[in-house]
């Protein structure tokens, strides 16, 4: 059994042990005498492969223990390169059974519906005391303390929900494709103060593994008789709004929700690489379009934030790539992806995302 478990913390609260640590780092905090909280990170992936190790290793940085991918229908490496992290230990890669299961009554499983149901099922999500569900594209940027998301749970004394907001990047003028860091490329984002009439903000959850819980891709499903009960912190160490709790929105007003972790995500990329992203679709199986692109090519802000970390980051993927198979693989994954560009770049898709970025109308 975790120790951080409910009732271990019920306990703890009867007997004065339930302490609440101040939020600013720089201030002395008394930790319980917890063992490790085990972190688990789940995704479901198709055709990301140039991404795969960037993601990997910031994941581990942040302090994730167990790393499992589920892949379907790739055609560019990506389950090759998973493989082989699972062979080194790395993540756990296992097929998404999507195209097995009965389909819904507009067609087959949606690939990210279909990982997650299977993921509840496996031992590492049943032995994970938090578990996060996360995209390929998302980067947990850790505001304070030493950047670890097991700092952030034990100065917060181990909340059940932390729900923070996407802090969302935007392509900018970067057109082509480069293997390197897209947390070294890309560095115009949403405002980190947004004002009232720009406040709305989509978000992510870490959830303890709790039978109250019922953990889905944005935030928990929480029944009524729970809900109060939920210790639900935001972004900023704050009680998450209590009339949201019930209510499976997958966003809301963001204003004061930075201070303490923000959710960097990366859903555009260069101009290039979304021309493959959206050839590929959504992982729910929904369509990319221009509004996808208008909605998330947001310029508003400078934001350096992952800059300071970035010589960390490079040393992780540097001692991954040491693996000559895995560097191998990764490097034709670069190749496939460049071989996608090329032939998508003669499609009136480009032309008009060209347009879109150069502020001319779609018809000229």
């Amino acid at each position: 059994m975790g120790a951080l478990s409910y009732c271990t913390r019920q306990k703890n609260k009867k007997a004065g042990a339930h302490l609440a640590p101040m939020l600013n780092p720089s201030l002395p905090t008394t930790e319980p005498a917890l063992p490790d909280p085990r972190l688990l990170t789940f995704t479901a992936m198709k055709n990301e492969g140039p991404f795969v190790l960037e993601w990997v290793a910031w994941q581990r940085l942040i302090g994730i223990d167990r790393i499992v991918v589920l892949s379907n229908d790739c055609d560019d490496g990506t389950d090759d390169i998973l493989d082989q992290l699972d062979r080194m230990g790395v993540v756990s890669h296992l097929p998404n059974p999507c195209e097995l299961l009965p389909s819904d009554p507009g067609g087959p499983m949606k690939p990210q519906t279909a990982a997650f149901a299977y993921g509840r099922r496996l031992r590492e999500w049943r032995d994970a005391d938090y578990i996060f569900l996360s995209d390929v594209d998302e980067f947990p940027c850790l505001r304070a303390g030493d950047a670890t998301l097991k700092t952030l749970l034990r100065r917060l004394d181990y909340p059940d929900v932390l729900t923070f907001c996407e802090t969302i990047f935007g392509t900018g003028d970067v057109i082509g494709f480069k293997d390197k860091p897209l947390t070294a490329q890309f560095t115009k984002s949403t405002s980190l103060a947004p004002g009232k009439w720009k406040s709305r903000r989509g978000f992510k959850s870490i959830c303890r593994n709790d039978p109250r819980l019922v953990i889905r891709n944005h935030r928990p499903k929480v029944s009524r008789k729970h809900a109060a009960d939920i210790r639900w912190l935001d972004g900023s160490g704050r009680d998450f709004p209590t009339d949201l709790r019930t209510r499976l929105q997958k966003g809301t007003d963001a204003r004061g929700m930075f201070d303490l972790i923000t959710l960097n995500h990366y859903a555009l990329r260069s101009l290039e690489s979304y021309l493959v992203k959206a050839a590929r679709g959504q992982p729910m199986g929904g369509t990319i379009d221009h509004k996808y692109f208008r909605q998330r090519n947001q310029l508003r802000t400078d934001n350096r934030e992952m800059l300071p970390h970035l010589p960390r980051l490079e040393e992780e993927i540097a001692n991954l790539k040491r693996d000559p198979r895995l560097a191998e693989l990764h490097a034709k994954s670069v190749e496939s992806h460049r071989a996608q560009i090329a032939k998508l770049k003669k499609t009136p898709l480009y032309r008009d995302l060209m347009a879109l970025v150069q502020g001319t109308p779609l018809d000229a």
